[in-house]
């Protein structure tokens, strides 16, 4: 059985992914399998992915989209194509440090059923929104909180609850899909929780997309904050609690008439 299916969107990033490829294959010991979705790459992802699909063999599954259709699309693609009895992604500029996706694995299968997901520790370019922090070999890895409530950038879950969740909302782009799906996990009764000693380098490489997609990212916050009844923000503080990792207040009457 394989234990971990890790999903990994990319497009025009060949030399990224690559590295991000090689590290997994080097450093990841568990039964895992590799599904790449490339939204239609123009440089040279395509060739460096057949290299890597003949080194990797069974390992790793390509699907490669006619066109960009974005984040959200992508991963549910990688999603329905998954075999694992975990399942997590990964970006095309990130790499877990060595053990990290073993050791993932080995809380994942340890915790309490009320778990739905583990949040990976990863290298965050802003001081807003942590939650938690950990130093490794001097370096500061995060996790990120939205309103209070702990979410999960790079959660690994059980395949079963990211069935039951039913993968991201479409409605979403790109930019709150990963805090919608910790919410619908928190929504639905289960608990995120820091994925201790678990985290990925991350190169916050400069990505001139995101000029491209900010309409579309800020229409994805919009759209989150419309769904989910949460706090306002605290303009002066961190008000993140550990004791009370979870301010969310339900889903909001106009989103519950539209699910």
């Amino acid at each position: 059985m394989i234990d971990l299916s890790i999903i990994l969107p990319t497009c025009n990033r060949a030399g990224l992914l690559s590295r991000c490829i090689e590290t997994i294959a080097s450093t990841v010991k568990c039964n895992w399998e590799l599904i790449v979705v490339d939204g239609a790459s123009k440089d040279d992802t395509w060739d460096r992915l057949l290299r890597h699909q003949r080194e990797l063999g069974d390992r790793m599954k390509v699907i490669r989209e006619t066109e960009r259709r974005g984040f959200v699309k992508a991963m549910n693609q990688g999603f329905l194509h998954a075999r694992g009895r975990n399942m997590m992604w990964i970006n095309d500029d990130a790499r877990p440090l060595p053990g990290a996706l073993d050791e993932a694995v080995r809380q994942i299968d340890r915790v309490p059923a009320d778990v739905g997901f583990l949040a990976i520790f990863h290298r965050w370019h802003s001081p807003r929104n942590v939650a938690y922090q950990t130093t490794v070999d001097d370096q500061l890895y995060s996790l990120c909180h939205i309103r209070g409530t702990l979410y999960a950038n790079f959660p690994i879950g059980r395949r079963e609850l990211f069935d039951r969740l039913g993968y991201f909302d479409p409605r979403y782009a790109f930019c709150a899909a990963d805090p919608d799906l910790s919410l619908k996990a928190w929504f639905n009764g289960y608990r995120v929780e820091p994925a201790w000693g678990v985290c990925l380098d991350h190169d916050e490489h400069q990505d001139d997309r995101r000029v491209e997609d900010l309409p579309r990212m800020t229409a994805d916050n919009e759209r989150l904050f419309a769904k989910w009844n949460l706090p306002q923000r605290n303009p002066l503080k961190n008000d993140f609690d550990p004791s009370f990792p979870c301010t969310l207040r339900g889903m909001n009457e106009a989103a519950k008439e539209a699910a």
